[in-house]
């Protein structure tokens, strides 16, 4: 959740002593009011990201606040958590009703406000700004539907029948669609169709508007994909509410496969891991290799500018980029002479086993050509496929410069680890042909940046 300014209004000082106390240590700046009114006063001063208030107050009842609030066009937008001992389910309907988005008793308080708020915040982050794309061949729905939506915090985009809406969808990139049933040129049927079969729409929420009456198609059209309906005559106020709750639990799938997704890459990768380990255990010689280069190439992505996610990438390729060496018979990953030419060729085959192994992972693109490519040279004369320049895939360029300076320094069967200096200017000489420039020059910034005695 991000950093909160909020708003609690309470005419209770221990209440608001209570509040403050609880939300503190979560890191959310709180601003308080004795009174809805002072509460009026300090929104009309500063903007909030959410307000928290009291329902039984003098001069201005908290329900009259946040009426208030979501009837205001400048504060409309802010979230209010309704925090009350009255908590019979006519007071929360009654807290719902004048447009409340959550309703927290204060006995559940210490329990239930935070994760409340992370909710609130969270949806109306997501919901915030999101374009919805209304079909309707009706001028006066349409003003009214666009009113209500664009007060709510959407954008709203307009066609006129479904035709239109085709032609306009790609500039639009809605969120989600809200289409009548019946219009001229091509009618919600056809246009859910349509959209239902262009792959970059497949996955588009539509909410279609209907009569009691298009039973038969609204099932027709679930069954198809529709995600929602709304039967004509309906409230903006539950459009809104049905608009929110959609983008809401969308956000909520988004979340849980994100979360299914990395805790999927965890076990993949933690499974891998230990074939590497595995791997080195074989050879005490590399023992610790791939972590070396992975902590180099880490801080070589760093001088590139690399976000979170591409280094967390980055981390990936180069912990497995030698993972390919567990085909690669003993006689030759252990032999302490030079290598024939037919076992050079066996080695150079580690290459082509970790695409292998990598292939069935899905979303592993990245990390597979890299893992692939760490043996490529700039100028071409690399291994497996010969590619030149930035043809080689740039997580393969830095992983190269990284496994060449710890293979460098490290101590090997036929000879021992050479000081850094020397195999910094192995790698210097080796820029333009060996090593990629660009990464070459990141490679030796980072370089100046540690200590002479990390030289050794």
């Amino acid at each position: 959740m991000k950093k909160a300014n909020v708003l609690i209004v309470d005419d209770s000082k221990s209440a608001l002593f209570a509040v403050k106390a609880l939300l503190s240590p979560a890191g959310i700046k709180t601003v308080t009011a004795s009174d809805a009114v002072q509460g009026q006063e300090a929104l009309r001063k500063e903007p909030f990201d959410l307000v928290i208030t009291d329902v039984d107050m003098p001069n201005l009842s908290g329900l009259e606040f946040c009426q208030w609030i979501k009837s205001n066009p400048e504060t409309s937008h802010i979230p209010v958590i309704v925090l009350s001992s009255l908590d019979t389910d006519a007071d929360i309907e009654n807290g719902f009703r004048v447009g409340a988005d959550a309703y927290v008793p204060k006995r559940l308080a210490n329990k239930e406000l935070i994760p409340r708020i992370e909710s609130v915040m969270n949806t109306c982050t997501f919901v915030k700004d999101k374009t919805i794309l209304v079909v309707e061949d009706s001028t006066t729905i349409q003003m009214l539907t666009k009113q209500g939506l664009e007060d709510a915090g959407f954008k709203v985009a307009l066609a006129d029948d479904g035709q239109h809406a085709l032609d306009i969808i790609n500039d639009v990139s809605p969120d989600v669609l809200l289409t009548d049933l019946n219009m001229p040129r091509m009618d919600g049927t056809e246009l859910c169709r349509r959209l239902f079969n262009i792959e970059a729409y497949k996955f588009l929420p539509i909410v279609v508007m209907s009569s009691l009456g298009d039973k038969p198609m609204m099932r027709r059209l679930i069954r198809d994909g529709v995600t929602a309906f709304i039967v004509k005559p309906f409230n903006v106020d539950m459009l809104v509410v049905t608009m929110e709750k959609l983008l809401s639990d969308h956000f909520q799938r988004m979340l849980e496969e994100r979360e299914r997704l990395v805790l999927e890459q965890k076990l993949t990768v933690g499974s891998i891991t230990s074939l590497i380990n595995a791997l080195e255990a074989r050879d005490k010689y590399t023992s610790g290799h791939s972590e070396s280069v992975t902590r180099l190439s880490i801080a070589i992505g760093r001088e590139l500018g690399f976000s979170d996610t591409e280094l967390n990438r980055l981390q990936i390729a180069a912990s497995l980029h030698d993972l390919g060496k567990i085909g690669v018979r003993d006689n030759v990953l252990l032999k302490p002479g030079k290598l024939t030419p037919d076992e050079f060729e066996h080695i150079q085959t580690h290459t082509v086993v970790v695409q292998d192994i990598l292939k069935p992972l899905h979303n592993m693109e990245d990390v597979l050509v890299a893992a692939s490519s760490h043996h490529e040279r700039w100028d071409g004369t690399g291994y497996p496929n010969g590619l030149k320049s930035e043809d080689i895939p740039l997580f393969g360029r830095i992983i190269a410069v990284a496994d060449v300076f710890d293979a460098l320094t490290s101590d090997r069967p036929y000879r021992d680890g050479m000081p850094a200096e020397k195999a910094l200017q192995i790698i210097s000489q080796g820029v333009g042909s060996h090593f990629c420039p660009m990464v070459g020059a990141a490679f030796f910034k980072y370089m100046k940046t540690l200590k002479n005695g990390n030289l050794t």
